[in-house]
């Protein structure tokens, strides 16, 4: 990477940010349309937003399902 300039490794960083951000706005909606399954609210979106990682461990492990009875 030593002879990339910054503006090449910004462009090459865009879709990444881009799609974590996206990521993060999904879990977002989903967490206050839907609710959680395991945890209250505000612990799944602090999880969420501390990156992709916490945004996955919602999906996989705190998203409401379908099948969930409330």
């Amino acid at each position: 990477m030593g002879d990339m300039s910054n503006a090449e490794m910004i462009k090459l960083l865009i879709p990444v940010v881009v799609l974590q951000e996206g990521l993060f706005v999904y879990c977002l909606i989903d967490i206050l349309r839907k609710g959680t399954r395991n945890l209250n609210k505000i612990i799944w979106i602090i999880i969420a937003i501390t990156g992709t990682i916490g945004s996955i461990a919602y999906l996989l492990a705190g998203r409401k399902r379908w099948d969930d009875n409330d």
